[in-house]
């Protein structure tokens, strides 16, 4: 019987911690995070300031907890296209579509992106949430130099398997991976900030209003 009543209450706190930090996204989002108010957001998870004071000691604290809780469920869906096995082409058709259309449809992934390029962390005294989207930033650069890297080297490949034995193809000069990576890191944050404003401002999320944008990076 007690077991039973202390696994029901830290289930009860694990929900209330995850209602807190769902609201916080939102709330984050839509108002910044330097004017965002901590009581908006237990207004918002129909909580009291008490609860939220309970779970999360400041601003701080709540706004690291929503970035780690949400980053992961929300976005590595959409980054893992570019892991796939599918030709490089193919993949990151897959992944721009899936990119815009979830900025148009689905209001977490967009709200987790408005948060990610909040531009208010050091009004809001916050220097840790600065570093933590510069952390991510980065990583998405790197991930996207490893994908065009991998796209270089099966090209060269296809190239010198086309040639006949000993001959020597037309020296090539394609888009460097760091050149194509930093291109297309420009095009996920403006995309994102162009969602914030308004979702109708986004491009066409089909492969046809892609394709120009795949043929150039992997060109």
């Amino acid at each position: 019987m007690y077991d039973a009543l202390m696994r029901k209450t830290a289930e009860e706190a694990a929900q209330t911690r995850v209602s807190l930090m769902e609201a916080a996204l939102f709330v984050f989002a839509e108002q910044g995070l330097s004017s965002a108010r901590l009581a908006d957001v237990a207004q918002r998870a129909g909580l009291t300031r008490g609860a939220l004071y309970y779970h999360f000691a400041d601003k701080s604290t709540l706004h690291a907890a929503v970035m780690a809780h949400t980053w992961s469920t929300v976005t590595e869906p959409v980054w893992g296209i570019l892991a796939s096995d599918a030709p490089h082409d193919e993949r990151l058709g897959a992944f721009l579509t899936t990119w815009l259309r979830r900025l148009r449809h689905d209001a977490r992934f967009r709200a987790l992106l408005t948060l990610t390029l909040d531009g208010s962390h050091d009004a809001a005294g916050l220097p840790e949430a600065r570093a933590a989207k510069a952390s991510g930033l980065a990583d998405w650069q790197r991930e996207l130099e490893a994908f065009f890297a991998g796209h270089a080297a099966a090209s060269a490949a296809v190239a010198s398997a086309a040639l006949p034995a000993g001959a020597v193809g037309p020296p090539r000069e394609p888009v460097s991976p760091v050149s194509a990576a930093a291109s297309l890191l420009a095009w996920l944050c403006g995309t994102a900030l162009l969602a914030a404003t308004d979702p109708a401002l986004l491009p066409p999320d089909d492969a046809v209003g892609v394709a120009p944008l795949v043929r150039g990076l992997l060109s």
